[in-house]
């Protein structure tokens, strides 16, 4: 031990034999999984972004309800646009060291500041012993300890705070065992992904605002419109509020596992009390509520480094993220269950059946269950490689137990297991197997003959056309003008016959059904001519219409209504169309529309008999132009 650096425990040659091999170091790179996860998922935000710009052009967006679509589904597609810049970050890192670096006033340690060179060259010669190559960097700042973060292709900067300073003289060893906590995230390169400038930690840090501009504010629109009890917004709300947890569970969980991964390796190479003496500092240093979010608490990391080399702790290491991924898709499962419950379309057992089946379909179709399983099959094959492709030529401290491993790789196995199995039918519900002839041994139905012998074979159900649907009950409708208007539909053969064409669609607000159904209803009408005939009737051929009919006149303004069915085979679907023709100054007029289809359906399957009907309805405004 040199005079210069009392009280430091040596560390071994890099040469000296290993008690166990070091293959698995730690868990899979969890917060480089995260990021790849939400990088596939970059091709959802440009079909939104083309999306949006087709909207802008017919001006769809002036509705509340609309706006609070538009709101909310940026608000989901934030969390990409944050990491996607994470991964910009990443190639080429020096613009974010730039930005680090001017935001936390870091530079090159000229001087100390009491004029002590001492401690910043024993800082520098721990860094170069423990990971060669590491700069340091000073601030004066007093709200953080010590961060990593990238200073180029192949350079780790790691920068160093006052309070540290003031630690280093006061205990040493604990403010080592910080330094090398820092040093732990290197083996991960978790300097490119987290640390100072981490696209994670601006996500964690920005979420309360985003949520209260892209979430708060819609919805209270909503309610300043009346529009929040409709059924399709109330489940855009419910949606909405569970985004929150489910955004924040994923890249939580992987900044908590790099963080408890560090710790790992601090308590190998320090002394164990002394890293419990810095995480007591810790607590004591000022530091803002949002940063106490992204790295676990204390409480949790001292009980940790209690226990690194227990299974229980081995095994929280390792299923910390992929158990957030599960408890991600029971809120999937819970929100969309309640969702499809406000819809108003399905009882209780339907929406919770409908929520598992989507749930079911996630969990095999999507990429997260099938990426963690293929991480944790190969992590052991790329753990010894993992951490040179960054750089580090420091020992391997803390292995993990091979069984607890293999263990933490059930939990995937069985959740892809489970989302493979056929459905299970309902009570009551025969199955795809059944055949169609029943039982023989069943019991015979009240009244039936006790004989003997096999039951003769219930005959198979054709298909019939359903009756035509009832209107939907609750469907709004314009007022009825307060008396007839002699110069209109009392006299159709003096108004001439009239032209029109659709200038814009001014709102959108969907009544029953799902947005993108109002959507495409929007869609045609967007560009569609329209003619006023003398006999009242307004007709358009770009549109699926039906014939609309002046049923009242005044002031100018007509009220038309107009009805159509159509059947197939096996289904009909009715169409009603209320509207109102205002005329406007100049040239132009405003039409408004309130449509409604109901179809039913009526199917015969492998014997089996199929019924289902759907609604959909839409409020809308056009402003015409006369031709």
């Amino acid at each position: 031990m040199s005079p210069a650096d009392p009280g430091r425990r040596p560390a071994p040659p890099a040469s000296a034999p290993r008690s166990r091999p070091a293959r698995l170091w730690g868990p899979p790179p969890w917060l480089w999984l995260t990021l790849g996860l939400f990088a596939v998922q970059v091709p959802l935000l440009v079909d939104w972004l083309v999306w949006a710009a087709a909207r802008s052009d017919t001006q769809h967006g002036r509705s509340p309800a609309m706006l609070t679509v538009v709101a909310l589904t940026l608000m989901r597609l934030l969390p990409m646009v944050f990491l996607l810049a994470g991964a910009l970050s990443v190639v080429p890192p020096q613009p974010r060291t730039w930005w680090v670096e001017r935001r936390f006033q870091l530079k090159p340690p000229a001087h100390e500041p009491d004029g002590t060179p001492h401690v910043y060259d024993q800082m520098r010669r721990l860094l170069t012993d423990r990971a060669p190559g590491t700069e340091l960097r000073v601030s004066v700042r007093r709200d953080l300890l010590a961060r990593v973060y990238p200073g180029g292709w192949r350079t780790t900067r790691v920068g160093v705070f006052s309070p540290l300073v003031s630690l280093w003289q006061r205990d040493r060893e604990a403010a080592e065992a910080v330094l090398l906590h820092e040093i732990g995230h290197l083996r991960y390169g978790e300097q490119y992904v987290a640390g100072l400038g981490s696209p994670f930690t601006g996500l964690v840090r920005a979420w309360p605002y985003v949520f209260a501009v892209f979430g708060l504010l819609p919805v209270a629109l909503l309610f300043a419109a009346g529009n929040a009890t409709a059924p399709l917004m109330s489940a855009q709300i419910v949606l909405v509020v569970l985004s929150v947890p489910k955004t924040l569970l994923i890249v939580v969980s992987a900044l908590w596992s790099a963080e408890l991964t560090a710790d790992r390796y601090a308590a190998g190479t320090a002394v164990r009390t002394a890293q419990q003496r810095a995480l007591n500092a810790l607590t004591q240093s000022p530091r803002d509520t949002l940063a106490r979010l992204y790295h676990p608490p204390v409480r949790l990391r001292l009980w940790f480094i209690a226990r690194t080399e227990q299974p229980v702790a081995q095994l929280l290491l390792v299923l910390l993220w992929p158990a957030a991924v599960l408890a991600e898709n029971l809120l999937d499962l819970f929100g969309a269950a309640l969702a499809y419950r406000l819809l108003g379309d399905s009882s209780a057992d339907d929406a919770t059946t409908k929520a598992v089946s989507l749930a079911r379909e996630q969990l095999t179709s999507g990429p997260t269950w099938w990426a963690m399983l293929v991480a944790l099959a190969v992590w052991p094959l790329l753990a010894s490689l993992w951490p040179r492709l960054w750089g580090w030529r420091g020992r391997a401290v803390g292995t993990l137990s091979p069984a607890v491993y293999a263990t933490s790789a059930l939990l995937p196995v069985l959740i892809l297991i489970l989302g493979l199995l056929p459905a299970v039918p309902k009570p009551g519900e025969p199955s795809q197997a059944d055949s169609r002839v029943p039982d023989a041994t069943a019991a015979p139905a009240a009244g039936g003959s006790t004989a003997a012998g096999p039951t003769l074979p219930t005959p198979c159900p054709s298909p019939s056309k359903p009756a035509a649907p009832a209107r939907p009950e609750g469907l709004p409708s314009f007022d009825t003008p307060r008396r007839p208007d002699t110069t209109g539909s009392a006299a159709p053969t003096d108004t001439p016959k009239r032209s029109f064409r659709t200038l814009r669609v001014a709102s959108v607000e969907p009544l029953s059904g799902s947005l993108t159904q109002a959507q495409d209803i929007a869609d045609r009408l967007a560009h569609a001519h329209w003619t006023l005939s003398p006999d009242g009737t307004l007709t358009t051929q770009d549109a699926d219409l039906p014939e609309l009919r002046t049923t009242a006149v005044h002031d100018g303004t007509r009220l038309l209504h107009g009805e159509r069915t159509r059947t197939t085979d096996v289904s009909t679907t009715t169409t009603w169309v209320d509207a109102r023709l205002h005329p406007q100054a100049g040239h132009t007029a405003r039409l408004d529309l309130i449509r409604a289809a109901t179809g039913i359906t009526h199917a015969v399957v492998s014997c089996r008999e199929f019924d289902s009907t759907v609604t959909a309805a839409a409020r809308l405004t056009l402003q015409l132009e006369e031709k």
